[in-house]
């Protein structure tokens, strides 16, 4: 079908038109809220005349210094002023903007002087003022309402920031300021907890300005990100520097959008050119800027302020006095002559950063001094930094060879994610990645975010509103029919199918305006034929949030009839049709779809798809309850609210967490509101597997105890048949062996007889398995254990499922146990890579940790400890991880040998702690490590007693492996004459059960 290039004049065919209601923009903006201190006391003291007269010269200066830095006042209010930045443009520095007018107006209130006589200890008049940004809707105002009528949170947050502040502070919140905020001198990051706001503000105090003219200047205040990649660049910058040390004349342009490191890259040039060159070449530096009308010939007149002077007793080159003594309408003259002239002398090298705002003047001068060194045959390489600029492309930097800088690659933007998150879980970095697309200043602020809250980035949201601008000023320079244009690609989604787009604007991939935004880096064709995807998640997110709320809603209404259409109806869609359903708030179909997308999710065993869809089917339930329907609508409703609870159960046991324990629990309470015993016994059920898989193994002994009695109350064999399973695990993680192994026996032979009707089948049975492998192991019967693992792992083995990584971080703790390094850091890797791939984060940080303790074990690798660390504080988060006092033995081992008594103290006591909830895999292993502390202090009496608690530990396990490993410890360290039996009885039990790197370190005691 061939496409049709025809103007592209309307983001949606027959779309409805917006009611009179909802005709006010959506915008972001930055609002100033500023109010006079004192004024109620001022006025009793004042004659009403003389009130009037200070409140026209506050007035005169809202009207004066508001509009100079770009803001709009909104209305004034008594002596109170709202501003607004970024009506009717956005701008990225709105956030600055509105910052430096309030300081300029604090510093203007402070110099007036009211008339009329003051009372004694009169300190002059102050203002104190409030600074926040977001989406806010505008509508036009009238007398009583102000220049605009503003709705939103916004505007409030604005003014009770302003009532937080004390006369004469300025209170900006993160979200407006950012990076901005390092243009200023602030007081330290704070949480204010706001009225009528349910989670506290991250703000700062403004003090005053800072030296800083540029935000890479800022970069550097707050602290530089990582600098990866640009190997390519960095090389065709240094060949441009050689040819122009050999006498040539050169201009490079550098070209890419806002943040995706031009400046950065500039920087690590020129600082490798300075150490290169040394004294063959002299730098010089400049900048543009859009603030505040920038003077003409800027970055010239910034290099020329820093060319140094002549040392005593040396004539200044007349050149440099000419250009610093010139007229201005001579300047560029003589700045062209001091710059050829310096280039007769010695190569030059001229940088000028964010080309895209220089004046006129400052361009005619940079090609005039291009062409002059040329015909002079001078060494100069000129150096260029810009954005592309879609109205004028190429105008400012067409003379240059342009370097066109693509964002980082996805391994580039993976170190640079590591670096700034060191200790964050792989599933963080990974969202961090998709909505910063591999753009570094995105990735910078974005791991900032994480760093500050410890939390995930939210679907949908955009990160702090001064970035969000950033985004939004670009979006602003787009032509309307572009504009348009991306916007819908917005609402229907980070991924755009190509066939929707077009049967909802007759837009397809070859469309001009689609190619138009993939030349501006906004929408780029995806590796999956047939789709498009916006180059920067966080792009499509802000994108998304400045529009209309009527406006989203109408179009989400359209993509789903478009879905159904399609082939929604048949399954095929369900997924989609259920965000853009919840989107229109059409609860019925939302809830449909997502349940059903959910249970297509659970089949395929993509568990994490799963378990959001039915979080998303479980969310739009809550909207059906309506005080209309009778109490057999809200039997139903609470029914099905349980049925979906389960089968999210089903869908946590690889990666739990507190939030879905709390759901579970809240299903209980629904089934025993409902008195149906069959649904009480399987809510009941599911909690014990979700608290297993959390490690709280006492408490869900007791819900699996339950939900035995009641299935048998009601005869539910079917779920009688899981139980002994699930008991048997429960009870292994227990360490009551003598209990698990019949359960586990029991559930074994029930599952061999149902593998083959269900792949759910074939899971437990592999589970199962492997947990009686486990067991097996940890009683130092390895042959065995092996032998039951590779039963586990056949159906699975190279499967990439869930269940694999399970396996093999088991095996991976087994081989540890038995001392077989490598192949534990082997297994422990395919745990840690399968875990990631399912997004199970307890499997991936748990093969993490363990391929960590193999590395110790058999390297002495001093990044171990760091790693394992890594992998607890990925576990954390999630409120608890099944035999996580593995993690904290291992990690006091590793802190004890190292001699780090505090560290391992702490981590001993951490592996103690979980024997409250019947962990006490690695109790053993942190009684020994107490031991190794005790010897190295000289206390033997208690290195003695933590020894026999060390055994004590292993023989509640009737571990046999622990009780080899403790006698080796007691041989190490020579407590008394019985070391040598100790080591003896250590050597035997190594050899009978193959524990070949113990044997190994007992040979060499």
């Amino acid at each position: 079908m061939t496409e049709s290039h025809a103007p592209f004049t309307a983001p949606l065919a027959n779309a409805p038109a917006p009611s009179p209601a909802t005709q006010g923009q959506r915008r972001l903006l930055t609002l100033l809220f500023v109010d006079l201190s004192g004024s109620t006391s001022m006025a009793e003291w004042m004659e009403a005349e003389h009130y009037a007269t200070m409140l026209a010269g506050l007035r005169a200066l809202y009207e004066r210094i508001v509009p100079h830095h770009g803001g709009v006042i909104a209305r004034i209010q008594g002596d109170g002023m709202l501003a607004v930045f970024g009506h009717p443009e956005v701008r990225e520095d709105d956030g600055r903007r509105a910052t430096e007018a309030a300081l300029e107006l604090h510093a203007a209130v402070r110099s007036l002087m009211p008339p009329g006589p003051k009372p004694a200890g009169f300190q002059g008049l102050t203002l104190h003022s409030g600074i926040h940004a977001g989406i806010v809707l505008v509508n036009d105002g009238d007398q009583m309402r102000g220049r605009f009528e503003l709705l939103g949170n916004a505007p409030n947050i604005a003014a009770r920031l302003s009532e937080a502040a004390k006369a004469n502070e300025i209170i900006a919140s993160e979200e407006s300021l950012g990076l901005q905020s390092q243009f200023f001198e602030t007081g330290p990051r704070f949480l204010l907890q706001l009225r009528g706001r349910a989670t506290p503000l991250a703000a700062y105090r403004v003090l005053g300005r800072a030296a800083v003219g540029r935000r890479f200047d800022a970069s550097v205040r707050r602290g530089l990100a990582p600098f990866v990649g640009r190997d390519a660049e960095l090389a065709t910058l240094d060949a441009a520097l050689a040819a122009a040390l050999a006498g040539r004349t050169l201009w490079l342009g550098i070209r890419a959008g806002a943040g995706v490191g031009k400046t950065r890259l500039t920087e690590e040039f020129l600082r490798h050119a300075h150490a290169q060159a040394d004294q063959a070449l002299r730098i010089h530096r400049g900048y543009c800027e859009s603030y505040l009308s920038a003077e003409p010939l800027q970055p010239f007149l910034q290099m020329l302020r820093h060319m140094d002077s002549p040392a005593p007793g040396e004539d200044m080159p007349p050149e440099l006095f000419a250009a610093q003594h010139s007229a201005p309408g001579q300047r560029a003259d003589a700045l062209l002559a001091l710059l050829l002239a310096l280039a007769r002398r010695t190569p030059q090298l001229v940088f000028i950063d964010d080309l895209q705002w220089a004046d006129d003047a400052s361009l005619r001068l940079l090609h005039r001094l291009r062409a002059g060194a040329a015909a002079q045959g001078l060494p100069l390489l000129l150096l260029t930094a810009s954005r592309p600029q879609p109205a004028l492309p190429g105008a400012n930097d067409g003379d240059a060879e342009i370097i066109e800088l693509p964002p980082l690659t996805e391994l580039e933007a993976a170190r640079a994610v590591q670096q700034l998150l060191p200790q964050s879980d792989p599933f963080i970095a990974a969202e961090v990645q998709r909505h910063a697309g591999g753009n570094p200043l995105f990735i910078e602020e974005l791991c900032h975010a994480a760093a500050d809250t410890g939390e995930r980035l939210v679907e949908g949201q955009s990160s702090s509103a001064w970035l969000a601008a950033l985004v939004e000023s670009r979006v602003g320079r787009l032509p309307p029919e572009q504009a348009q244009l991306v916007r819908l690609s917005a609402v229907i989604g980070n991924v755009i199918p190509v066939w929707l787009l077009q049967a909802l604007t007759g837009c397809g991939e070859q469309h001009p305006a689609v190619q138009a935004l993939a030349a501006q880096d906004f929408i780029f064709p995806d590796q999956t034929p047939g789709h498009l995807r916006f180059k920067h998640g966080i792009t499509r997110d802000v994108i998304y949030e400045a529009t209309g709320l009527h406006e989203r809603q109408a179009l989400h209404r359209h993509i789903s009839a478009q879905l159904s259409a399609r082939g929604g109806a048949a399954g095929q869609l369900h997924e989609q049709l259920a965000y853009h359903d919840a989107a229109a708030n059409d609860w019925p179909a939302a809830a449909h779809h997502a349940e059903a997308a959910g249970d297509q999710a659970l089949v395929a065993s993509a568990l994490d798809r799963a378990k959001k869809q039915f979080r998303a089917a479980l969310a739009a339930l809550e909207f059906l309850q309506t005080p209309e329907e009778d109490d057999g609508q809200a039997r139903e409703r609470r029914r099905r609210w349980v049925g979906i609870a389960q089968r999210l159960g089903m869908a946590c046991v690889f990666d739990a967490s507190q939030d879905d324990l709390r759901v579970l629990k809240h299903a209980a309470a629904l089934a025993q509101a409902d008195g149906e015993p069959g649904l009480i016994a399987r809510t009941e059920y599911w909690l014990s597997y979700v608290g297993y898989a959390l490690g709280e193994t006492r408490d869900s002994l007791a819900h699996a105890n339950a939900a035995v009695a009641v299935a048998q109350r009601c005869g539910d064999d079917a779920l009688l048949a899981q139980l002994p399973g699930t008991v048997g695990q429960l009870q292994a993680a227990a360490a009551n062996y003598a209990e698990a192994l019949p359960m586990l026996d029991l559930a074994i032979a029930r599952q061999r007889q149902r593998a083959s009707k269900s792949p759910a089948n074939q899971i437990g049975l592999s589970y199962s398995l492997c947990c009686r492998a486990y067991v097996l192991g940890d009683q130092g019967l390895f042959e065995q254990a092996h032998e039951v693992f590779a039963e586990a792992l056949a159906p699975f083995d190279g499967s990439g499922h869930a269940v694999e990584a399970s396996i093999q971080g088991w095996r991976a703790a087994v081989f540890l146990w038995q001392g077989r390094w490598a192949e534990a850091r082997g297994s422990a890797a395919t745990a840690h890579r399968v875990g990631a791939q399912v997004r199970s984060m307890f499997t991936c940080a748990m093969g993490h940790a363990a391929g960590a303790y193999g590395a110790w074990m058999q390297d002495a690798d001093a990044t171990a400890r760091q790693r394992i660390l890594a992998a607890t504080a990925w576990l954390a988060p999630r409120g608890g991880g099944l035999y996580s006092s593995f993690n904290h033995g291992w990690l006091a081992d590793i802190l004890s040998t190292q001699g780090d008594a505090g560290a391992a103290r702490h981590h001993v006591a951490m592996a103690l702690k979980r024997g409250r909830q019947h962990d006490w895999i690695g109790g053993a292993m942190a009684y020994r490590a107490a031991a190794r502390l005790a010897a190295r202090m000289g206390d033997v009496p208690r290195a003695k007693r933590y020894l026999g608690l060390a055994r004590g530990a292993g023989e509640q396990r009737n571990s046999d492996h622990e009780a080899a490993v403790t006698a080796l410890l007691e041989a190490e360290l020579k407590l008394d004459d019985s070391w040598q039996a100790a080591l003896e009885r250590a050597r035997s039990a190594f050899e009978r059960m193959g524990m070949t790197g113990f044997l190994e370190r007992a040979r060499r005691l």
